[in-house]
């Protein structure tokens, strides 16, 4: 699992069948410290996410494809979760 920053969604009108209704975002990945990483992952939004909220991402294709209940979708990366808080013993 990761944290994340949700930079945009993504809208895409020819997709897998098993895509269909599904609300795709694209993330960037973050350090602990709020750091983010240059790359940017699209991912399933399972958790009602909005641009601009940090965000617990799993990436791993077999536990997304079972959270979706969908064993055919395409799919490494999920957003599991909305982060409202992180406290750090040494902050």
């Amino acid at each position: 699992m990761l944290l994340a920053r949700v930079t945009g969604h993504l809208v895409a009108t020819v997709k897998h069948a098993s895509l269909t209704g599904e609300k795709l975002m694209v993330v960037r990945p973050l350090d602990l410290y709020g750091q983010a990483d240059p790359t940017e992952i699209v991912a399933v939004d399972r958790a009602g996410a909005g641009v601009g909220d940090v965000v617990l991402v799993l990436q791993e294709g077999t536990s997304c494809r079972q959270i979706m209940d969908k064993d055919d979708a395409p799919v490494e990366a999920i957003i599991a979760g909305v982060i409202d808080r992180i406290a750090l013993a040494d902050r």
